[in-house]
């Protein structure tokens, strides 16, 4: 169990960054769903029309263009339309979903009596953090479960490791 701040001004402030954390998993998710299209249905479907890697670059930015613009829950029903999701990534995502809605559109509202005690604080507490743990499992699933196209694709983990390792070298030299 995390260390809970003891101070009124601590709490909300972890509060409001356990929420952010929460959210942002919720966009990693779709994301990674954006990328699982991509292996999934764009590679084996359309890299053998295109010729040149400019036109290739386009069809994937414009793929996923397309894509970032659906909801979550469109993404998932787009992924299911193209593979077969297993039952367990299957009940994790629409899972995920509810939650990723619930924490958008009604979770403050909803918690505003329990926002002014800090018995009330420590339990959104908690709760987030379990919402970003859920969040976090239903990306690694998918993850796993995309694990074989996207080495069919031929990104393998060593040719990921190499992408992370550049754009973390990229980031730093920006700093």
């Amino acid at each position: 169990m995390e260390d809970f701040p003891e101070s009124h001004e601590e709490q909300v402030k972890e509060i409001y960054a356990r929420f952010g954390l929460a959210i942002y998993q919720a966009q990693c998710l779709e994301h990674a769903l954006v990328n699982a299209l991509v292996m999934i249905d764009l590679i084996p479907n359309e890299r053998h029309k295109v010729k040149t890697r400019d036109q290739w670059e386009e069809v994937v930015d414009s793929f996923m263009d397309s894509k970032f613009e659906l909801t979550l829950g469109r993404l998932i029903r787009s992924l299911s339309s193209v593979t077969a999701v297993p039952e367990h990534l299957s009940k994790d995502l629409s899972s995920a979903l509810k939650l990723r809605n619930y924490l958008a559109h009604n979770y403050f509202r909803e918690r505003a009596e329990a926002f002014m005690s800090a018995t009330g604080r420590r339990r959104m507490f908690d709760e987030l953090i379990e919402a970003y743990d859920q969040l976090s499992k239903a990306d690694d699933e998918l993850s796993a479960v995309v694990k074989p196209a996207a080495v069919r694709a031929g990104l393998t983990p060593e040719i990921q490791e190499k992408a992370f390792r550049e754009l973390l070298a990229r980031a730093k030299h920006d700093l």
